[in-house]
């Protein structure tokens, strides 16, 4: 049975289930990182139930053109292996078709196996390998 699935900009809505898979970030932080998202074009379908959302925004660039770019996919752990997250998934898929999108894109921590393997059984496929630091100085 596929979930019934809602877009939300809602703070309220989004923020409890995704706290789950960002909880090493401290509550303020979290909290206002969020609200800038949201302010910047960040939205996410929920799960009528709140057990499960995916967390994402459109860019543009150069090589991938139109690109629905999925930040966060979190499903709670209760309801892992439900199918949830595959039809949050192809609710994506079909949400960037709508919107004219050339690419449906992610990023995955590299110890996160269980979720490579999820994606690439939903059809994704690894196409590279992000890169990143701070440009913040650290504070003592």
């Amino acid at each position: 049975m596929t979930p019934a699935i809602e877009t939300s900009t809602d703070a309220t809505v989004i923020g409890p289930i995704l706290r789950l898979l960002r909880s090493g970030l401290e509550p303020a932080l979290f909290e206002r990182r969020l609200a800038e998202a949201i302010a910047n074009g960040y939205r996410a379908f929920v799960t009528q139930d709140r057990s499960a959302c995916l967390g994402f925004h459109i860019t543009h660039d150069v090589y991938w053109g139109k690109t629905f770019y999925i930040d966060d996919l979190v499903v709670h752990e209760q309801r892992r292996s439900s199918g949830i997250g595959a039809a949050l998934l192809d609710h994506a898929r079909t949400e960037a078709r709508a919107l004219g999108c050339d690419h449906l894109r992610l990023c995955s921590g590299l110890r996160r196996a269980d979720a490579h393997r999820f994606y690439e059984r939903n059809g994704l496929a690894r196409t590279s390998l992000q890169f990143a630091t701070s440009v913040q100085e650290s504070t003592p």
